[in-house]
């Protein structure tokens, strides 16, 4: 199979289900995504785990898939998104951990307390991670950088009031989801 193309594995993927054509595509593409995966995030398991992630997403999405051409390109554009979307959702869990560690522990002391919390940051990056992407990167910019409204907009080329509008509606976004928590 080493010698058949891309397109051809691709191809035997797709309309047979082909295990070994996805196995030569592994092969052939993991190294070069590996260094890439690894070069940005310094972390062998969260490479290692980005890298899992492109592929089976490779393979779940196989019928779907319309690429000319070498698959490289394509894998290495999948990978640099989800590398964009793991380093966002550990920024964001880690944020929401250094608010609730400022907590005395005393106040969490309690194992059901404890598994409160841990639900509530749940709740909190599911509700975070679920916004458009427009309004999170907003709400990231605006609670967790603290960046001004008129920093924000220029930053975004968008107006202020639109800045507002999606900090306001996010806000009430988590307030919706931790409702039941008062």
């Amino acid at each position: 199979m080493k010698q058949l193309p891309d397109t051809a594995l691709l191809e035997r993927m797709q309309a047979y289900n082909d295990k070994a054509a996805f196995d030569e595509l592994y092969r052939r593409y993991w190294e070069q995504l590996y260094i890439a995966a690894y070069a940005r995030l310094q972390q062998d398991a969260d490479a290692k785990d980005c890298l899992q992630e492109v592929f089976v997403s490779l393979w779940n999405k196989r019928r779907e898939l319309q690429i000319q051409g070498p698959l490289g390109p394509y894998l290495h554009v999948a990978l640099k998104y989800r590398i964009l979307n793991h380093l966002r959702s550990n920024h964001n869990y880690q944020k929401h951990l250094d608010l609730f560690a400022a907590v005395p522990p005393a106040v969490f002391s309690r194992a059901d307390d404890r598994l409160v919390l841990a639900e509530i940051q749940q709740i909190i990056q599911q509700t975070i991670n679920a916004m458009p992407e427009k309004m999170r990167e907003i709400y990231i910019l605006s609670r967790q950088e603290q960046l001004s409204v008129r920093e924000m907009a220029d930053q975004l080329g968008v107006s202020q009031q639109t800045v507002k509008n999606q900090v306001s509606t996010a806000l009430k976004r988590l307030k919706d989801a931790l409702a039941r928590f008062k």
